[in-house]
């Protein structure tokens, strides 16, 4: 009876120690999304800036003034949704490593739950097990025998 509790608890801490597996690739999938969908959002808003400062450019080709402007307002777009970008990853890759050290250590624990229902569940099969006793019996015989001086001293104390 004793046994079903211990492989019981065997397989409970397995699947516990799976669960904690899927569910850091599901934050690291979401977290790498979320960088990737902020990536191509800043491409996308970049090209039609440069688009929009082509515009400006091919309708007034003589104005200095415009042009000037013009090329400052969309450098500073782009190092601004540069800046962005680059602190989304940073925040990202923080969370990331917070969230990989509490995985690590959820796994170390989980694992040392599941060894030890798993030395339980040996020691009660080996002590419930007739045939254990056999087989020790057995491997003893195959022992090589002592030599006859280590007998005699055994017989004389």
């Amino acid at each position: 009876m004793a046994t079903n509790t211990y492989v019981q608890k065997y397989y409970d801490n397995l699947l516990a120690t799976y669960d904690l597996l899927v569910d850091a690739v599901a934050k690291a999938n979401d977290r790498g999304m979320k960088v990737t969908k902020q990536f191509a959002t800043d491409v996308v808003k970049g090209q039609r800036e440069a688009i929009e400062l082509g515009k400006k450019l091919a309708g007034e080709p003589s104005d200095l003034g415009q042009f000037y402007t013009a090329v400052l307002e969309a450098t500073t777009a782009a190092q601004g949704r540069a800046l962005t970008f680059t602190q989304t990853a940073y925040q990202e890759a923080l969370g990331a490593s917070g969230e990989a050290r509490e995985v690590v250590e959820k796994l170390v624990q989980a694992n040392q739950e599941t060894a030890k229902a798993a030395v339980e569940v040996a020691r009660t099969w080996a002590t419930a097990n007739p045939m254990a006793d056999i087989v020790k019996k057995g491997f003893e015989a195959f022992q090589p025998a002592a030599p006859k001086a280590a007998r005699k001293e055994k017989a004389t104390a």
